[in-house]
């Protein structure tokens, strides 16, 4: 039977998970920059390497689910079962000549589970986000004999990725796993043209809409050693092929008129279009380096590559160019086994500078974020040396120009999450 805490436990699961699913969690990011491409791509991991600035492709250990390198999955252990979901938000202010605005959103960071198939082969379910859209920006002109036009831009939704993951370890030194993913989700852009001096113009409404719905793999590589006494070196690498993903475009343009009650009624449609295609989703690869005690402290070094450059929607590119980032972090606990609750926290920090995959009016849009968290164990049961915890992770960043009439974006993020680490696969002996 279960004891109190374990119970306690299950009942604080079942109620982050409630508040999660009937909250007013929206998929937006309030930036005018996910307009461009796939829109804004999220990197999604669990919340402990996310707080070490994304350090994941040579990170190994034993009680996280780690999907940016497949073959991390082996150094799950052969009786336990991990599972972590999460929630995310994100503070935006956006800076340009003439703005100045804030934004806020929220969204459901990741569901992670990880779990043995038996000795020598491990698995992982997953579903994080790929990417997410949503912005929306006015636009004036004027006209003689028409007065002012106004523009309207607004695009929500996002891509979104379910993960069955898995990995082998064929030599004692060497892992190796693939990630199967399924994309999926819808983007909706829409374009509005208004005319506020004039009761009697025509108004026109264009909506764009892309759905996916296909594969995607990735693969990971990651060797290791002890070169002292609980101290580990590992190299990772991960690597994710071009990839033709199957899409429905529909594009309609209608006319239509405001009413009293500032409803838009729909008179004419002008156009209307759908048909499949595909989306080119480029090639990527990253190497990762890190050192490491058991249970005490991490330190990791990450670089991504990914050729943009090779993206089309539709047969048609878009202003994206190749991108790459570095990251380090690290963590510390002061004393896992302590008594001092201070003492078994994980405490974990981290950067990353990157150049990302949107280039406009000839700038290169660039970043960099600094990253910090917790690793809070549940006191009722740490006496037990379980590693469930609940996670507390922060960045603050920057991200664009002011250059060339641009817009710069100064966010700060959060993250809350609970991490389960549970002995399930294991036989009981009786006297």
């Amino acid at each position: 039977m279960l004891g109190i805490n374990q119970l306690k436990l299950y009942h604080l699961i079942f109620l982050f998970f409630f508040f999660v699913f009937s909250g007013k969690a929206q998929n937006e990011i309030g930036s005018p920059y996910s307009a461009y491409g796939l829109g804004y791509l999220s990197n999604a991991n669990n919340f402990r390497i996310m707080s070490m600035g994304n350090t994941g492709i040579g990170s190994r250990e034993n009680y996280n689910v780690n999907i940016d390198n497949p073959a991390s999955y082996t150094a799950i252990d052969t009786t336990s079962f991990l599972f972590e979901g999460g929630l995310f938000a994100k503070y935006t202010r956006l800076k340009a000549k003439g703005i100045d605005e804030d934004a806020t959103t929220a969204s459901l960071g990741h569901l992670l589970m990880g779990f043995p198939l038996n000795r020598w082969w491990k698995s992982s379910v997953s579903m994080v986000p790929y990417s997410t859209v949503g912005y929306s920006v006015t636009d004036y002109d004027y006209v003689d004999d028409i007065g002012s036009i106004l523009y309207e831009y607004k695009g929500i939704g996002g891509i979104s990725r379910v993960n069955w993951g898995n990995a082998i370890q064929p030599f004692k030194f060497l892992s190796v796993g693939v990630n199967t993913s399924y994309l999926f989700g819808t983007i909706d852009r829409s374009q509005k043209i208004t005319f506020p001096d004039s009761l009697y113009m025509i108004k026109t409404k264009i909506n764009n809409s892309v759905s996916t719905g296909d594969f995607y793999f990735d693969f990971g590589l990651q060797y290791f050693t002890e070169l002292k006494k609980d101290i580990k070196l590992v190299v990772g690498a991960a690597y994710h092929p071009k990839v033709n993903v199957n899409a429905k475009k529909e594009y309609i343009a209608r006319n239509f008129i405001v009413e009293a009650n500032n409803d838009e009624k729909f008179q004419d449609t002008i156009a209307y279009t759908s048909y499949k295609g595909t989306i080119i989703f480029p090639s990527g690869y990253g190497l990762g380096v890190s050192l490491a005690k058991t249970d005490h402290w991490f330190f990791g070094v990450d670089y991504k590559f990914d050729n943009w450059q090779d993206y089309r929607s539709f047969g048609a590119s878009d202003s994206l160019v190749n991108s790459r980032s570095i990251a380090m972090g690290g963590r510390l606990v002061p004393d896992f086994s302590s008594t001092s609750y201070l003492s078994r926290i994980d405490y974990r920090i981290g950067a990353k500078y990157y150049e990302s995959y949107l280039k406009l009016r000839g700038k290169q849009l660039n970043g960099f974020g600094i990253t910090f968290g917790f690793g809070l164990p549940i006191r009722s049961l740490a006496i037990k040396g379980t590693k469930s915890m609940i996670n507390l992770g922060f960045e603050i960043g920057r991200r664009g120009t002011l250059e060339q009439n641009l817009i710069r974006e100064n966010y700060a993020n959060f993250f809350f999450g609970v991490t389960i680490y549970e002995t399930w696969f294991f036989k009981r002996r009786y006297k």
